[in-house]
């Protein structure tokens, strides 16, 4: 076995720890990183630019660092291409309006990755704006499943979480706003964890990105991993415009300390009108056995509070923010904003957002804030609510196509998919999807888990006990790098 497959299905800890052990260096991970993206890329489109003169900047800067204050010293990973910059390195955001923007500067995140040690290898694929659940952008085509060809990897860190699930890097930045780490997350068998509003920073870029419903962080192969990185990069930066609560110890400590007894809601009934399919039922069935099994309380319970009331808002903002997006860049990069530049539906949504006067957006947040404080109020009974993930099973592409449908259609379908994971975005409160099996056709079906505002630290614990008991990183997708 070559250290590519070696490589391919380590995680980033595990990674960390050769390179320390000095059994490979920071290069050949980098170079094997290449590798692994030159076997499986061509048959996925997850990675839309690689940075190999970066990558050796990089390197050539880690003598400046100590291999034993930085754990994850050397590890390669990805950057989805929205709102972190590389400074000098352009972020199209998949748009064509937006092809060649380039910042001058490191966002915050991505100079804690220099900190760290991580070294970033490339850009990933992600739907137009990051405005959809499925990830087929007109600029860069379609990302497809590794577990089944012409199969969406949601939506929008999809090109991360395909190159996550197909071995490419053990750890790809991602971002959250309606569900779009928990996901994609769940559409290739990958951990997704969004974390507690203002848990990350999102500057200096943005002050409140999409109104606060968007969570930085990454999506891996193992809980360890995810915990790992958000101790690398979680707390506020110069000028955020709120906080997060404190943790309490590092977050890789909460995965051995023991969950207790927990007392989980489960609920398979959806806020919106969307049908949950019987095998997403079935995983999810099979889940809450297995906590039962562990030792936990599972008691069928629905939240109160009016989901679809939340779904019309969040259309809305996400019609005002496209439409903010879009006029900026345009006047940015000196083009029009026509069919040209834009998808269709992104370009509808714009229009919206712009005849939308301001007075209904105010109200809008409004209402968000009042089912927001109605969801809460259900954790003061339960630890954690446990739901689908997604309502179905990764799809066909085209069934969200953001250039072909008309609005509503697509607004209503994008809703529909994300109907299980909006809430937390709009409360702010942690939330996670684990792998849980498999759909009738083969394709990877998550389990979310919500818990109460800024307890990450139990999604954690829990997360690394579902790990040990039914560890998903033994199940590889038929496109792999490992497989050669």
């Amino acid at each position: 076995m070559s250290f590519v497959e070696t490589y391919a299905t380590d995680d980033a800890v595990a990674l960390a720890a050769r390179i320390r052990a000095k059994e490979v260096s920071p290069r050949e991970a980098v170079a094997a990183a290449f590798a692994a993206i030159d076997r499986v890329d061509p048959a996925l489109n997850a990675v839309i630019m690689r940075m190999e003169a970066q990558a050796e900047e990089q390197l050539a800067a880690l003598d400046r660092l100590d291999p034993a204050a930085t754990p994850l010293y050397g590890v390669p990973v990805l950057l989805k291409d929205d709102c972190q910059s590389y400074a000098g390195v352009p972020s199209a955001n998949a748009s064509r309006l937006a092809a060649g923007f380039t910042r001058d500067y490191d966002t915050e995140i991505m100079a804690r990755y220099r900190k760290a040690g991580v070294i970033v290898v490339g850009k990933t694929n992600l739907p137009e704006y990051g405005s959809n659940a499925t990830t087929e952008p007109v600029a860069n085509g379609p990302t497809h499943n590794p577990w089944k060809h012409g199969f969406s990897v949601g939506g929008s860190s999809g090109g991360s979480s395909a190159a996550v699930a197909a071995g490419m890097v053990p750890v790809a930045y991602a971002n959250d706003g309606a569900g779009s780490i928990r996901c994609p997350a769940s559409s290739t068998g990958t951990f997704g964890l969004k974390p507690s509003r203002a848990r990350t920073p999102a500057g200096p870029v943005s002050w409140d990105l999409w109104g606060g419903l968007v969570s930085e962080h990454v999506i891996t192969r193992s809980v360890r991993d995810s915990a790992l990185m958000l101790d690398l990069t979680d707390g506020p930066d110069v000028g955020a415009p709120y906080f997060a609560p404190p943790k309490a110890r590092p977050w890789i400590e909460e995965l051995a300390a023991a969950p207790g007894r927990l007392k989980i809601a489960l609920s398979l009934t959806p806020p919106v009108r969307v049908e949950v399919t019987e095998d997403v039922r079935a995983v999810t069935l099979r889940m809450a056995k297995l906590l039962e099994e562990m030792g936990h309380e599972v008691v069928e319970a629905v939240p109160v509070y009016d989901g679809e009331a939340v779904a019309e808002a969040l259309k809305l903002m996400l019609c005002a923010y496209d439409a903010a997006q879009i006029d900026d860049l345009s006047k940015v990069m000196g083009r029009p904003v026509d069919r040209s530049t834009v998808e269709g539906g992104i370009l509808a949504a714009a229009e919206r957002g712009r005849a939308t006067p301001a007075p209904a957006l105010l109200d809008a947040r409004g209402r968000m804030g009042a089912e927001a404080r109605r969801f809460c109020r259900f954790f003061g009974d339960y630890d954690l609510l446990m739901t689908p993930t997604l309502p179905q099973a990764p799809m066909a592409h085209g069934y969200l196509d953001s250039d072909g449908l008309d609005l509503d259609t697509y607004l209503n379908r994008v809703m529909g998919h994300l109907g299980f994971t909006h809430i937390a975005n709009v409360t702010g409160q942690p939330a996670m999807s684990v792998p849980g099996g498999f759909s009738d056709g083969g394709l990877p079906v998550g389990v979310q888990f919500i818990a109460r505002p800024g307890d990450e630290a139990t999604l954690f614990r829990l997360a690394a006990r579902i790990e040990e008991a039914a560890p998903w990183a033994r199940h590889l997708p038929p496109v792999h790098a490992s497989r050669g």
